[in-house]
C-alpha cells in the first residue's frame, strides 16, 4: 500500500484501532526482534528498509521501530491455529490486516475456536490492547 512521503522529522499517523477481545481461551506473547525480522525478509526477498533498518524506519519512514511484516503475522497466527489444534487439518484462512506491530515491544496472539466448531478465530494484538490482525481459519 503506497502512502504519502513523511517529512523528515514527522511521524506516521497509526490507522484507528479497535480494541481486541479479551478474556479468550488461547494467548501467546511473541517477542519480535531485529533478526527476526531481517530473516524473514531475506527470506521473502522483501528488501524494504522498515523491516530490518532501525534509522530508516524512524528517521525517513516516521515509525516508532522496525515495522513487523504483515505475511509473518499471517503464518505465526496460522501456526498458533495449528498449535491450539493438534490432529486438525487448515484448509482455508483469511486475514485481514488492520494496524502495524512494531519491535518495539511484545505482542499477543488471542484466539478461540468458532462458534460452529469448524475452525477458529485468532486475532494479533497490539501491546495497547487493539488489534492489529485478524484471521478465520477453517479446519478440518
Amino acid at each position: 500500500m503506497f502512502r504519502e512521503e513523511v517529512k523528515a522529522g514527522e511521524r506516521n499517523q497509526a490507522p484507528r484501532r479497535d480494541a481486541a477481545p479479551t478474556g479468550l481461551p488461547w494467548r501467546q506473547v511473541v517477542t519480535p526482534d531485529p533478526i527476526l525480522l531481517f530473516r524473514f525478509s531475506a527470506l521473502t526477498f522483501n528488501s524494504h528498509r522498515i523491516h530490518y533498518d532501525r534509522a530508516w524506519a524512524m528517521d525517513v519512514e516516521g515509525y516508532p521501530g522496525l515495522v513487523v511484516h504483515g505475511p509473518l503475522t499471517t503464518t505465526l497466527l496460522i501456526d498458533f491455529a495449528r498449535d491450539q489444534n493438534p490432529g486438525r487439518r487448515i484448509t482455508a484462512y483469511t486475514t485481514q490486516a488492520r494496524a502495524p506491530l512494531f519491535d518495539t515491544a511484545p505482542f499477543e496472539l488471542r484466539g478461540r475456536p468458532s462458534a460452529n466448531g469448524g475452525g477458529c478465530e485468532l486475532w494479533a494484538v497490539t501491546p495497547e490492547g487493539t488489534v492489529a490482525m485478524s484471521a478465520e481459519i477453517e479446519l478440518a
